[in-house]
């Protein structure tokens, strides 16, 4: 069955218990465009995804989990931004690389500070 758009967006409105003016508020839209957008089987979209966005719901998956997509051999799409994936990943990596140097550094000083309280440890005598 396809799927009204519309409707389930209706609902999330309701389920959030949104007003209708503030959603619309929200959307940069009037309340009658509201109205109209709960009507419609599709919707264009940037205002999908605008919407979306507001009520925290991803609409489109609703297409994709529709039985003519869910079969085996469709090809999927994964929307991401490589260079900003990567350059955070380079960061968190610097990052790390500092973080263990930091550690290797506690670790020899911590080393050194046993051997020498080994060193000036009394030696335990003998009860008779």
């Amino acid at each position: 069955m396809p799927v009204h758009i519309g409707k389930k967006i209706r609902e999330e409105v309701y389920k959030q218990n949104l007003s209708i003016t503030g959603f619309a508020k929200k959307i940069s839209r009037s309340r009658n465009v509201v109205y109209d957008i709960f009507e419609r089987e599709s919707v264009d979209t940037d205002l999908l995804n605008k919407i979306g966005k507001i009520l925290n719901c991803d609409f489109f998956s609703l297409y994709s989990a529709q039985k003519e997509y869910s079969q085996g051999g469709v090809k999927h799409f994964f929307a991401r931004e490589p260079e900003v994936t990567y350059l955070k990943q380079e960061e968190e990596l610097k990052y790390l690389r500092e973080q263990n140097q930091l550690l290797y550094g506690e670790v020899a000083y911590l080393k050194k500070i046993v051997a020498l309280l080994e060193k000036t440890k009394p030696a335990k005598t003998k009860k008779k």
